[in-house]
């Protein structure tokens, strides 16, 4: 089996090697954080494995390639794509909006799902770039990000539990004027996060 990150072979003894894939994955994320980096992408026989759980549940596979990218890299990049998805999201979330008002039920839920998808995604996004800029929640300039987050989750609460209930009218306003206001609200702290990564140093 050949083991490598980026273009460097790795030699790994063979305690690491018997503990399996995720023994394999945890040394390759260790050496890349030495560098500075952090994995992107397993390639697995040229093949692009995105999930580090698809990769732990291979069994097979001859050759492994561990695809890293410096954090400095990684993080403008990251904020950058978010940023330019929350308009996105905004536009989706009043679509779906307008469908329930319409009575178009399950278009409305169909979509709605395909937005919380996406609200999960910018979540752990800002996560990361959270804990690989070392920010605090407190420290945000722009507000209380710990108790925007308690907002956030009560929000989501009365929605799932106003959809449950049939009442499709008032999911439509508490979309409207509370969840899109609360992913705008979301924007400032990114800009932030965008503030911080751009003047750490290098």
């Amino acid at each position: 089996m050949r083991i490598r990150l980026d273009d460097v072979d790795l030699a790994l003894g063979s305690d690491i090697l018997d503990g399996g894939k995720e023994a394999i994955y945890g040394a390759a994320k260790r050496l890349a954080l030495d560098n500075n980096c952090v994995i992107t992408d397993i390639l697995v026989d040229g093949e692009s494995v995105a999930e580090e759980s698809v990769f732990f549940a291979l069994s097979g596979g001859l050759d492994i390639r561990f695809v890293s990218k410096p954090v400095k890299d990684l993080i403008p990049e990251s904020i950058a794509e978010g940023h330019r998805y929350i308009p996105l999201l905004e536009a989706g979330l009043d679509s779906v909006a307008t469908l329930f008002e319409q009575g178009s039920d399950q278009d409305a839920l169909s979509r709605f799902a395909q937005c919380v998808e996406g609200i999960d995604w910018l979540m752990a996004v800002f996560g990361k770039c959270e804990t690989l800029l070392n920010i605090q929640p407190e420290s945000f300039q722009c507000g209380n990000y710990s108790e925007y987050i308690e907002d956030f989750n009560r929000t989501q609460r009365e929605i799932l539990s106003s959809m449950e209930g049939g009442k499709n009218m008032r999911v439509a306003f508490l979309i409207r004027d509370e969840l899109i206001p609360l992913i705008n609200r979301f924007s400032r702290f990114w800009d932030e996060a965008k503030t911080q990564a751009e003047t750490q140093p290098q």
